[in-house]
């Protein structure tokens, strides 16, 4: 147990004397302090002290203890610390025993691997060592975790500083590079003095402090705007080096940042580094205007450039289904995303290779103009989104994701671009329901087919949870067909998407409610989590730093191994420095690459004047220094499992919602879409049972063998006579039009 003004706080298995009040117990130190029961294992990877115990959702009957000895009554904040990943439990019920009661918290600590710490409340304690927190294990699936437990106390009288916006530069530093940690400190009084304290491991056990200073000199800013700065010296590659910082004010009120860290590499990671370029504006719509955008891509180390190819039902590409973009001003033969591609892929000289993933906006389809003849809107204006009246929006059209043509054109419109250019990725937008007042989704078709699948008739209630589920599984259904379909002709594409952030619901018990989730019916957790996106293309653009680290961290805790791309909201920005550090904090959190919104208004939203060679400026100095190239998704070009596909029918007649599974692979049950499709992602190789199920009609069973990871079969199941009796089941019968068609990776 480690209490008192000046103190050790340990981090990382390093020692750190910073200023601190926390009364800290850790599962290093026996009881009465620390006990537990049953069967336990000590970690080999360090906690936020030393190491860390662990036990497994098998035993549930093990159990642990933290009790403080606390030197006096009074509130104080109690915090879980620990390091998070992937394997973990996310419901740890942790026992908080105080003055007056007993609270019961869910402690989530699954996540991306990383030490933090998490409040479990504020609560008056006795002094002594009456009050105690017990995590317990439900057999909850997932390890649960055993480190530290933090008293902070509350009630002092004097407010200790505030550490906020702990930033460093580089965030991923290589060799010589030096490390400049910068930070916002404020206090209600006057911040006497800030520190910095960091060790190297290996071999670790020393530590270094140095003063953090407001003066404008050390890389903190302006002198007197509450912005501290320090700078770590180069160290040796293949070392760790773990930081946390310290702060007290004159009247003797102390605070401790959370331990952060980094390694050094000899080269730095790779990384995505992107900017969307719209079509509204000049782009890529003529030869000069893609240069020109090439060109500073390549002088600014940005390595992936996302053109929007598709608008309002437009195409900047030769398609053979949508009209050609009118205010393209290359000429009539001119293709603009032929061209980028050319020049954006073109290594001679020594030129790096720039990707290009092509950017379609998906359900927003017009936006009042006078519709080409060829124009979707016109050739199946049955496919137009409605609202509960039957209106609609002239001036923000949308396609309905319940009508199955809408999501049969869609998908065909874009592999038409995939077979026809070598394009690296594809962005979706708007994949989504309208944002615009009103209650949307009443397009004929598929307020009749939720109709049928849930029982009922007439126009279902705006308030109706099942309604809400439908039109949620109506895109999430067509982001997944996209995916394998998209799987089978170019394997190496990467989908991404691009999603909501608005609102601040960014957590576990709030998600439900956001605005992606329930009001647009986008739930692009879920898509992560399945895997029917390979990257998570967050419009995280917001002014708020508090809801931009919010919506940050939510999607990096849940992008399920796949990777968060953070997309910023630079014309929003007042200066160019606040997109630096919004840039800057998400690579810190570990995003799996940036985004910039968007070419052309880089500092529209500038209150001083900058300009658009200042932005580039900065990027290059601060952000990207050096080339990288972006990643190779493992489970794309190594994959340990395959797809499972086809199409359910009743002769020639699709079958709405049948629900399909693999009978050996729990979790696989899925349900076909408008068009009878259905998919089963993440599985293994070896053979399996495929079951259809539809009531009205007979059970069906058949045979699937995924012979090799990256294998796409496709089965199609023709279901048999529906029957009026009892539920029938038929096995190992092959029924009509069934088959079976493998796709190699």
């Amino acid at each position: 147990m480690r209490r008192g003004l000046l103190i050790t706080v340990w981090a990382f298995g390093i020692a750190v004397t910073a200023v601190c009040q926390d009364i800290v117990v850790n599962d290093d130190d026996g009881e009465p302090a620390f006990t537990k029961v049953g069967t336990w294992y000590q970690s080999t990877t360090s906690g936020y002290i030393g190491t860390y115990q662990y036990m497994n959702s098998t035993d549930p009957s093990s159990y642990c203890v933290w009790r403080p000895n606390l030197p006096s009554s009074g509130t104080y904040e109690v915090l879980a610390a620990f390091r998070r990943s992937t394997n973990r439990t996310t419901n740890a019920p942790m026992t908080i025993t105080y003055a007056s009661g007993t609270t019961v918290v869910s402690l989530n600590q699954y996540g991306t691997n990383q030490v933090v710490t998490v409040s479990l409340g504020t609560y008056p304690f006795p002094a002594g060592t009456v009050g105690s927190v017990r995590m317990d294990n439900t057999g909850a699936s997932g390890v649960y975790i055993a480190d530290c437990i933090i008293w902070r106390p509350v009630s002092l009288g004097n407010t200790a500083p505030t550490i906020s916006n702990v930033t460093r530069n580089p965030a991923r530093p290589v060799a010589q590079d030096s490390v400049v940690v910068t930070a916002q400190i404020t206090d209600d009084t006057t911040v006497a003095a800030a520190f910095l304290h960091y060790s190297i491991a290996p071999p670790g056990g020393t530590t270094t402090t140095l003063q953090m200073h407001d003066d404008g000199a050390h890389g903190d800013g302006a002198a007197g705007d509450h912005v501290y700065g320090a700078t770590i010296p180069p160290v040796p590659i293949n070392r760790t080096v773990s930081y946390c910082l310290s702060a007290v004010d004159n009247e003797g009120a102390a605070t401790t940042s959370t331990v952060q860290s980094y390694y050094v590499a000899t080269t730095a990671p790779a990384e995505w580094r992107c900017i969307w370029a719209d079509s509204w504006n000049a782009s890529f719509l003529n030869q000069a205007q893609a240069e020109d955008l090439v060109n500073t891509c390549r002088a600014n180390n940005i390595n992936t450039i996302i053109p929007e190819v598709r608008k309002i039902g437009d195409a900047y590409y030769a398609s053979s289904l949508e009209p050609r973009a009118t205010n393209i001003s290359g000429g009539p033969t001119f293709d603009p995303l032929g061209y980028l591609l050319q020049i954006a892929h073109d290594t001679s000289g020594g030129k790096k290779r720039l990707q290009v993933h092509a950017w379609f906006v998906m359900h927003r389809i017009s936006k009042g103009e006078t519709l080409d003849t060829s124009h979707v809107l016109v050739q199946h204006p049955e496919y137009e989104m409605l609202k509960a009246d039957g209106s609609t929006d002239s001036t923000n059209r949308f396609l309905d994701p319940g009508h199955p043509g809408t999501v049969e054109w869609n998908i065909a419109v874009i592999l038409d671009c995939l077979q026809k250019y070598d394009i690296d990725g594809i962005n979706l937008d708007y994949i989504r329901y309208p944002e615009t007042t009103g209650p949307w989704g009443y397009n004929p078709v598929s307020v009749a087919r939720f109709n049928a699948v849930y029982g009922k008739s007439g126009t279902p209630s705006s308030s109706d949870p099942d309604w809400a589920n439908w039109r949620r599984e109506c895109v999430s259904l067509e982001v997944k067909k996209l995916y394998v379909k998209a799987w089978k002709i170019k394997p190496h594409v990467v989908l991404t998407a691009c999603t909501v952030n608005w609102g601040s619901n960014y957590t576990e018990s709030t998600w439900p409610t956001s605005s992606a989730y329930a009001g647009v019916f986008q739930d692009w957790v879920g898509w992560l989590r399945n895997h029917y996106l390979d990257y998570n293309a967050l419009m995280n653009y917001a002014t708020d730093n508090a809801r931009y680290q919010g919506w940050t961290n939510w999607s990096l805790a849940n992008d399920s191994g796949r990777g968060s791309i953070i997309g910023i909201g630079a014309y929003l920005q007042t200066s160019i420095q606040n997109s630096m550090n919004q840039l800057l904090y998400a690579r810190q959190q570990g995003a799996a690459g940036l985004n910039i919104y968007d070419w052309g208004s880089e500092v529209q939203g500038s209150t001083s004047g900058e300009t658009r060679a200042q932005f580039y400026s900065a990027l290059s100095a601060q952000v990207y220094p050096t080339w990288v190239d972006p990643p190779v998704p493992a489970w794309k070009v190594a994959p340990n499992t395959g797809i499972v596909e086809g199409n359910v029918l009743y002769g020639a007649t699709p079958v709405d919602h049948a629900t399909v599974m693999l009978e050996e692979l729990p979790g696989s049950a899925t349900v076909t879409d408008g068009m009878g499709w259905y998919g089963i992602l993440d599985v293994p190789p070896g053979n399996y049972t495929l079951r259809v199920e539809k009531t009205g009609f007979r059970t069906t069973r058949l045979p699937v063998t995924v012979a090799n990871a990256g294998d796409i079969v496709t089965v199609d199941a023709g279901l048999m006579v529906p029957v009026t009796t009892s539920h029938v089941e038929m096995s190992s019968v092959m029924p009509l039009g069934g088959c079976q068609e493998p796709h190699g990776n």
